[in-house]
């Protein structure tokens, strides 16, 4: 297959140019080996969803740990109303993750 450029969301190193991202995604997983939080915040373009997809392949393969599958995007607006509405609304999406878990 030929690569080919893509700016439009998720980068497939297979079948896109794109930068090195192994130094990051090291540097990720040795955040993740040692129990540590971090976030992911860049502007537009900078690999975040590119980054999170390496980082899923990679944790999949070991068997100590559960992925799961949440995304805020399609949440309405009165789901971030407050902390009793935001509470509800993480805990029917983690219910969701986890039935779509049990599934496979």
């Amino acid at each position: 297959m030929r690569k080919e450029f893509n700016d439009t969301g998720l980068c497939v190193p297979e079948k896109h140019f794109m930068v090195d991202t192994l130094p990051k995604l090291n540097q990720v997983m040795d955040l993740i080996n040692r129990g540590k939080y971090f976030t992911m915040n860049r502007p537009r373009q900078f690999g975040k969803t590119t980054t999170a997809f390496l980082l899923l392949k990679e944790l999949s393969k070991k068997e100590d740990y559960l992925l799961l599958d949440l995304s805020f995007e399609v949440a309405e607006d009165q789901s971030f109303e407050n902390k009793q509405n935001f509470a509800l609304y993480f805990a029917k999406s983690l219910q969701k993750a986890l039935l779509r878990l049990k599934q496979t």
